[in-house]
């Protein structure tokens, strides 16, 4: 054996053009890089030179003319290389010429060949190819005096085509085992594995010899393993293949492995199952007999068959290959298990405790950064609440609109300090996708042009983050707990307070079919997660979902669809309250039951509505009853006994009870102001409450006890000037509220009606000219609502139902004329109104009062015909009512009034046709 030397294999080059594959920094500085590497990566080469280093560290290059020559005693190589070029093309520019040592090696003289063939077949134009070649040969050699005398293959593997998937697997198998250390370490195999194995990859071409390629296989391997089946038994190439080798003088390595079939010799009749090629028999005996050959059998024992099964029939070839015993085999074997055992039980046992110490630490980690994203979260819900509260405050105790939009600009520097633009944890986005909310629902509350415009970006944007946070895919560390991610029905109920916020923002903009479809889809996204879930959470939000589909119903006019939508909502919320005890459920219901109340008066189903605003009103009392102390309660309970003194006067025209619905009320708002007089809340509420006491003392008024109706007249006015009062002191808080504006012109209506009746029983004229100033205050202030937001049909009403009022007030100050216009301004609203889709059947009542005040109209001006045609258009809107709402006392009496009038101008005017029925 030659004595080992280190060789170096240079190529003069030039850098890539274009991105230097290695770096430029390591182009210029004779860096060691990869060959591979840069030929993969378009390098060039200008030539070849090959340098041998001495033991003693000194270099010298080559001869490039094929010689055998020796340096030293011991120190010894064959072969030669020859100084060529191998690029195609001159490199344009050679100052980054660099002589590069690609390829480093330790060998002995039976490796060098290899690299000489490498090296010459750089001349041709595959550079790629004489790589590949180059690295085979050098890597996978045996050296000389191990495996063999200089064979080039542990073992050639002859098998039928039938056999391939059998043939791979041991190839794999034999070249991937490690020989034992112990074995290695007796200096008799200095290789860790049993390789290289030679396996034909293709069929052979049909021919009547064995190819070349097979021939220099078999006389550089040496071994041959025959995989032994009734297919090889029966091919004529394995057969070949074992007499080549036989013809070698190798019969005593041929290797026999049965992987199918039966260790028997194959014949087609006595033996059709027999694996053994006739070819391995051939040998005889010492009695001149054959023999069949001793087999691995790699099918795995079944049915009482001794196959030796795939892993034992692997060893014994390993053994043999190795020229050892089985038994010595698997007791090295069996050794190193035993030391790998050892080793991987103590190295799993360091990596156990360093998973203890990591999962410790990541759990302190994990619960540090839990901590501080639930501070972001009580940091971002305190800051909403505070602010929240501000803009109540507003409410409460007046606080100016231009204050709070000061305090809006400021949390919104205050937000963005909170959280910022990174997005990089889902939990951070999250967080901030609820700020957004926060603040576009602050702005909604403020109520103006300037606030609304901020809230449009802030819901695309939160649309967008919601999206991008359902579609992504946890992280690793999310699915093991060592990072935290928003819950998917956390996310969901971001989502639910995020249509809530597109249904206003789109009811702002007039948009009530696009605020109908987000509620719509609030119901059907609370519908999934209760049907997910089975949360009581998700059923109240249900609930909720049909409340507000109801409310944005009312207001875009589709009186149906919102009862139903509430009688829904009234459903679920009784199905919730059945299956928890939360006050908050009965808060719900009231506020349900009274939403539901006002629909159904709407659409003159009063009884219905008086039914459900006395239910309101019930728990509205049981929830103070249950919570005496609080005051939300108790204002909640004031609002409903209000709206229920409403109905009653409305449906039943029962004025006493009416009064006494208001007077328990009287009672509640005395309390709170007298606890809190600074809560404009609860002042407003009281002045709402004055005006419909004013209004029923003024129904009582009208009586033939003319003591008593001054008595009633004084406790109205009374009333009206102390609503007003409070009305003023609120307004002058903000005079831009178009809510407060409009509760002062009511009670400038209501006080105009006070003196107009005082002088009808009086004759003061001075009430007179009160009423009529009275009115125009009130015609004033409804003028400058109706501006402000031109497509209320509600504000048209009210501006139709003063100018009839003061239409009256002008015929008693003899103004025909002035009267005359006022009334024909409120019939052409009222008939807009009534012809609008949006078009209410109590609205046909307010056309026939302005059609009764034109018939007085043209009565005093003696006008009978018109006047008896404008009461039988009146008369006619009532029956057509009347039909409608059978049980409306209110329209009862509207008729019986209206056929007296029409009875004594058919006196005055005899000759007019009867007007027809709608």
């Amino acid at each position: 054996m030659g004595t080992d030397l280190r060789t170096s294999l240079y190529w003069k080059a030039c850098c890539p053009r274009v991105g230097p594959p290695f770096g430029l920094s390591d182009c210029k500085n004779n860096t060691n890089i990869s060959f591979r590497d840069f030929l993969l990566q378009g390098g060039r080469f200008r030539s070849v030179q090959l340098r041998q280093t001495s033991n003693d560290g000194s270099q010298v290059l080559l001869p490039s003319k094929a010689r055998d020559a020796k340096s030293a005693p011991g120190d010894s190589w064959v072969g030669s290389v020859e100084s060529t070029r191998v690029e195609p093309a001159r490199c344009d520019d050679h100052r980054h010429d660099r002589s590069v040592n690609f390829l480093s090696l330790r060998w002995s003289a039976g490796w060098y060949s290899g690299v000489i063939f490498a090296a010459r077949a750089l001349r041709g134009p595959n550079v790629r190819a004489a790589l590949s070649l180059m690295e085979k040969k050098s890597a996978d050699a045996i050296p000389v005096g191990e495996g063999g005398e200089g064979y080039r293959y542990r073992a050639f593997i002859s098998y039928s085509s039938k056999d391939r998937s059998a043939a791979e697997k041991l190839q794999r198998s034999l070249e991937s085992y490690r020989i034992p250390r112990p074995l290695r370490r007796s200096g008799i195999h200095r290789n860790e594995r049993v390789s290289p194995i030679f396996r034909d990859r293709s069929d052979l071409k049909a021919s009547a010899d064995l190819g070349q390629t097979i021939k220099d296989a078999l006389e550089n391997s040496e071994y041959l393993i025959v995989l032994c089946s009734p297919a090889a038994a029966n091919s004529k190439w394995v057969d070949k293949e074992i007499s080549f080798f036989k013809e070698l003088g190798r019969s005593d390595n041929i290797i026999a492995v049965i992987v199918r079939g039966v260790p028997a010799v194959n014949h087609p009749v006595r033996e059709p199952e027999g694996a053994f090629p006739k070819a391995l028999v051939g040998l005889r005996s010492g009695d001149g007999s054959l023999t069949e050959p001793l087999a691995a059998d790699i099918q795995e024992p079944t049915d009482g068959r001794g196959g030796d099964g795939f892993n034992l029939a692997k060893l014994k070839i390993v053994a043999t290959l190795l020229g050892v015993s089985l038994a010595e085999l698997t007791q090295r074997q069996a050794e190193v298990d035993r030391r790998q055992r050892r080793v991987a039980q103590a190295v799993a046992a360091g990596m156990l405790i360093l998973a203890v110490v990591a999962g410790i630490g990541a759990w302190i980690a994990l619960e540090q950064s839990r901590m501080a994203e639930r501070r972001l979260q009580n940091a971002v819900e305190s800051a909403a609440r505070q602010i929240g509260a501000t803009v109540r405050y507003r409410d409460r105790y007046g606080v100016p609109s231009e204050v709070i939009e000061e305090l809006l600009r400021s949390a919104e520097v205050d937000f963005g300090k909170l959280i910022s633009d990174d997005e990089t944890s889902p939990m951070l986005v999250f967080q901030r996708a609820r700020l957004n909310l926060e603040l576009a629902e602050l702005l909604t509350l403020v109520d103006d042009e300037q606030s609304q415009q901020k809230v449009t970006p802030l819901i695309v944007e939160t649309a967008a983050t919601l999206d991008r946070l359902e579609q992504r895919y946890p992280s690793v560390l999310e699915w093991i707990g060592l990072a935290s991610a928003p819950d998917p029905a956390a996310i969901a109920m971001l989502r639910l307070k995020l249509l809530d916020a597109e249904g206003q923002e789109r009811t702002y903009a007039g948009n009530f079919n696009g605020a109908i479809a987000a509620a719509q889809s609030r119901v059907t996204l609370s519908e999934a997660w209760l049907s997910k879930t089975g949360s009581l959470s998700w059923h109240r939000e249900l609930a909720q979902g049909h409340c507000r589909l109801g409310a944005y119903n009312y207001q875009r006019g589709k009186l149906a669809a919102s009862a139903a939508a509430y009688e829904k909502c009234l459903e679920t919320t009784r199905s919730l309250i059945q299956r928890r005890h939360d006050p908050s459920d009965r808060g719900d219901l009231m506020a349900a039951l009274s939403s539901l109340a006002t629909t159904l008066v709407e659409m003159d189903r009063r009884s219905d509505a008086l039914l459900r605003q006395r239910e309101a009103a019930e728990t509205a009392k049981a929830l103070v009853s249950a919570e005496p102390q609080n005051t939300e309660y108790q204002r909640t309970e004031l609002v409903t006994l209000t709206r229920l003194g409403d109905m009653v006067l409305s449906v039943e025209m029962d004025v006493s009870r009416s009064l006494n619905a208001y007077e328990q009320a009287l009672l509640i708002s005395d309390k709170l102001t007298r606890s809190d007089s600074s809560r404009l809340d609860w002042q407003r509420d009281r002045s709402l409450l004055l005006e419909r006491l004013a209004s029923a003392h003024l129904r009582l008024a009208d009586n033939a006890d003319v003591t008593r109706s001054f008595e009633n007249l004084r406790q109205a006015e009374q009333y009206a000037r102390d609503a007003f009062e409070i009305a003023e002191r609120i307004l002058n808080n903000d005079p831009l509220n178009q809510e407060w504006l409009r509760d002062r012109s009511v009670l400038e209506e209501r006080q105009g009606q006070i003196a107009f009746a005082t002088y009808k029983h009086g004759g003061d004229t001075r009430k007179l000219e009160d009423s009529a100033r009275w009115y125009a205050k009130a015609i004033a202030d409804r003028r400058v609502i109706l501006k402000a937001d031109a497509e209320r049909s509600f504000y048209k009403l009210d501006l139709a139902v003063v100018l009839v009022q003061f239409g009256e007030v002008a015929m008693e100050t003899r103004e025909y004329e002035q009267a005359e216009r006022s009334l024909r301004e409120a019939l052409l609203m009222s008939n807009d109104l009534i012809s609008s889709n949006e078009a209410q059947p109590i609205w046909l009542r307010e056309v026939a009062t302005v059609h009764a005040a034109l018939a007085k109209l043209y009565q005093k001006r003696e006008n009978f015909a018109d006047a008896l045609a404008e009461i039988q258009r009146a008369i006619a809107l009532i029956r057509d009512l009347r039909r409608k709402f059978p049980d409306i006392v209110q329209y009862r009496r509207d008729e019986e009034y209206l056929v007296g009038k029409q009875s004594e101008l058919a006196k005055l005017a005899p000759e007019v046709p009867e007007w027809p029925q709608p």
